[in-house]
């Protein structure tokens, strides 16, 4: 029983000032104190639904020093596999239907978010928060039809809401970690106006490699760049990891991650961390499959091959499609590229009612010059095309660029 050597004899790691420091202020420096000046300190976070919860986390109502430490290392440490979070999270969910709680916790961490910078600015551009129930539908699932320890100790999402839920209610100084920080450019803030609810894009940061999750910068909006398949290629070309998300004229709304900056090629490129995903009306990731490369193509201005972006799938059948004649769009019902796939669109022919493109990972500024000499080899007439697009002059051969003449 927790003797030496037992899997249970773990070296916890002390507090960080911080963390004693928020803890002390929270006791107001004594050594008990009731849930009712907890939760009326914490009055503007909880719901009432919560409150009850958070009941029994702390399983008394007068907790001590010791008892408040343990529920905040439980809930804070974010370990799927640690013994006491899977504890004390069975001894609530015994209590509440999973998919209740989940949407209670949601409904409490929207409130919690209120406070962070990354909340106001996607506000800024127009994000709601009309999809926690279906969040949660979507994070309770497992749990409820499989074993609850597995369902907790596997659902690392959970983990993180959790750590944002106890971080904020005992004011330890700590990134949440919910939603990315947004860059914008100055210059379409007041037109720009996101597709995104708040719950879709913690569903789709959490989803993404954690290199992409921390900060999103817009490349390009049918609301502030206008509706043209030209100027969409120009602001994406060569940017780095991005993620498309689409709305089609039936309301449906879905998108999917590249994992390679958008280029002009003749055939498919990208990589197995490519994945298409649904928010509206189902929310699904559909991963790699493993049976074809079949993830990125991009192409514009010629006779013989498709034109337009595409996503899993193969020439003429999709898994997702913007043709460049703008507007017109594709789903298969079927894509042998992604997993547990189904059509994203509506229909299979789709009209794109708004589109948004956000690098979630910028192309690293230096470039090996080996690796640049062989992109530009293997860019034949079509990329001339697109610098044009761009508004870049193409100068002929045995003239110089006007820069030349002035540096001399």
């Amino acid at each position: 029983m927790g003797g030496k050597g037992s899997k249970h004899d773990r070296v916890i790691d002390p507090l960080t000032f911080d963390e004693n420091d928020a803890i002390d202020k929270l006791m107001n420096f004594k050594e008990i104190i009731s849930l009712d000046e907890l939760f009326h300190r914490w009055n503007s976070y909880l719901t009432l639904n919560m409150k009850s919860h958070i009941k029994h986390l702390f399983a008394t109502n007068k907790p001590c020093r010791q008892r408040v430490v343990h529920v905040y290392r439980c809930l804070a440490t974010c370990e799927m596999y640690h013994e006491s979070y899977l504890k004390i999270m069975s001894i609530v969910l015994a209590k509440s239907n999973i998919e209740r709680y989940t949407v209670d916790l949601l409904e409490t961490i929207n409130l919690c978010l209120k406070d962070t910078d990354e909340y106001a600015y996607w506000i800024r551009i127009g994000a709601k928060s009309h999809a926690i129930l279906q969040l949660s539908s979507q994070l309770s699932k497992d749990g409820l039809t499989g074993d609850i320890a597995a369902w907790v100790r596997g659902n690392t999402l959970l983990g993180l809401l959790h750590r944002a839920l106890i971080t904020t209610l005992y004011s330890v100084p700590r990134k949440l970690d919910l939603l990315p920080a947004i860059n914008v450019n100055q210059k379409y803030i007041q037109s720009f106006k996101t597709i995104l609810d708040l719950g879709w894009i913690m569903f789709i940061k959490h989803s993404l490699p954690a290199d992409c999750q921390d900060s999103w910068r817009l490349l390009f909006s049918t609301t502030s760049h206008g509706e043209s398949f030209q100027s969409l290629c120009a602001s994406i070309l060569d940017q780095g990891n991005t993620i498309l998300i689409l709305k089609d004229n039936s309301g449906n709304i879905f998108g999917g991650y590249a994992s390679q900056s958008w280029l002009l090629k003749p055939k498919f490129y990208g990589d197995s961390s490519c994945f298409v995903f649904s928010l509206y009306p189902n929310l699904k990731i559909c991963a790699s499959s493993g049976f074809n490369d079949n993830f990125m193509y991009m192409n514009n201005g010629q006779h013989t091959l498709p034109n337009g972006i595409g996503m899993g799938g193969q020439f003429g059948y999709w898994g997702l499609w913007i043709d460049s004649e703008y507007g017109i769009g594709k789903s298969s019902p079927s894509c042998s590229t992604f997993n547990d796939f189904s059509m994203l669109s509506a229909n299979k022919d789709f009209t794109i009612d708004s589109l948004e493109i956000w690098c979630v990972k910028e192309k690293p500024k230096l470039e090996d010059e080996e690796e640049e000499r062989k992109l530009t080899s293997d860019r034949d007439d079509w990329d001339m095309n697109l610098l044009e697009m761009a508004g870049r002059a193409k100068y002929s051969d045995g003239l110089r660029d006007e820069d030349e003449f002035l540096n001399e």
